[in-house]
């Protein structure tokens, strides 16, 4: 009996005893769906085949939808283009993931669950940083315990509030490393950065942040926890192609540096394709007394006054009734309706593609009023 009871076996009074407990104390237990229950892929209803597949591709490419992913790239070379289009795509195929964001996007965008910045933190921060100062005052060592006191309060608001804001969610910064920079060890975000990340898997939180230097991330709350790095590349034979190759990484704390695992996916974009699923789909003229310049602008013009308002419509009747392919098609448009570089923008028409989801101007309020220090 003395073996079987060590090898966890248990006798009818105890089994009783359980079964009573289980059900006189429920609020003891929580019997809702763990790790290991999760089955299946929880697609949008009324995706195409090719959306699942797509959407079957981003949940495993990114580890079920959580983890912390950092885009790196030159200015200009599209990294805020793919945090955008990401987090529409996630959006549109899982939308019971809740996407935060650091800056708003443009209406073509769609909705989402609201704005994660230090506007928004304000008083939780102040509050991690009153408690901070009220345990450095008893010791010498002011600058250690503050920043110990102030994680220990981020740990906190992970665990309250912060989970109620971030529980299933995609949060998308822009400007990383001001969240998580290598200098300034003791701001407030930084603390509350390094909680989120500590509980990333807990919180089934998809961190996105854009960054020129990886260098400038903080290397004791932020790269540790890095799971992909993303390079932004332009497409050398379209104007308004990216592509971006998504790379598994580790953190060696040893060398400081994020050590590529395996080989990296490639994401192709046209960023300035006409697409008819984002918002009414639809090809609208803003200039009807734009004088053509060339015999493809014309044909274009013409179909779209006689009333073909949508892409795929525009490049069928010209497959079928003219002679101009589908990228000759797309290549006529963008010049009509995209500032393109090294090119005089026309602004004659305009159509939905993923270049206008976002405002490539628009920067998040991200400088805080709280000081971390007293002076």
């Amino acid at each position: 009996m003395v073996e079987q009871q060590m090898l966890g076996e248990r006798s009818s009074t105890d089994r009783n005893r359980v079964d009573r407990n289980l059900r006189d104390n429920p609020e003891l237990f929580d019997e809702s769906a763990g790790y290991e229950d999760e089955t299946g892929i929880r697609f949008a209803p009324g995706l195409t085949a090719l959306d699942r597949r797509r959407a079957t591709l981003l949940y495993r490419l990114f580890n079920e939808l959580w983890g912390v992913c950092i885009v790196r790239g030159d200015p200009g070379s599209g990294k805020d283009l793919f945090g955008n289009y990401l987090s529409y795509m996630i959006k549109k195929f899982f939308p019971w993931k809740r996407i935060l964001r650091d800056e708003k996007p443009r209406k073509l965008y769609g909705p989402y669950a609201g704005l994660f910045n230090e506007d928004v933190l304000c008083a939780d921060l102040k509050t991690m940083r009153q408690i901070a100062k009220g345990e450095k005052k008893e010791v010498s060592d002011e600058k250690a315990v503050y920043g110990e006191a102030l994680e220990r309060a981020a740990d906190d608001w992970i665990q309250g509030a912060g989970e109620v804001l971030l529980k299933n969610s995609l949060l998308y910064l822009t400007e990383y490393w001001r969240y998580c920079y290598n200098r300034e060890p003791h701001n407030p975000m930084n603390k509350t950065m390094g909680a989120i990340h500590k509980v990333k898997r807990h919180l089934d939180c998809l961190i996105l942040g854009t960054v020129q230097l990886p260098t400038e991330l903080d290397k004791k709350t932020c790269l540790p926890w890095v799971d992909w790095e993303v390079t932004c590349t332009k497409s050398a034979s379209n104007i308004t192609g990216f592509v971006y190759y998504v790379q598994k990484v580790k953190y060696d704390r040893r060398l400081d540096i994020l050590i590529p695992l395996g080989q990296p996916f490639p994401i192709p974009l046209d960023a300035g394709k006409p697409r008819s699923e984002l918002g009414d789909g639809k090809i609208v003229i803003r200039k009807r007394d734009y004088r053509p310049e060339t015999e493809e602008e014309r044909i274009v013009l013409d179909v779209l006054k006689a009333g073909v308002d949508t892409y795929e419509e525009v490049v069928e009747l010209l497959d079928t009734e003219g002679d101009m392919t589908e990228r000759e098609v797309s290549d006529t448009l963008k010049g009509l309706g995209l500032k393109l570089k090294g090119r005089k923008p026309k602004m004659v028409v305009y159509f939905p593609c993923y270049y206008h989801i976002y405002n490539s101007k628009s920067a998040p309020n991200l400088r805080t009023g709280v000081r971390t220090l007293e002076e």
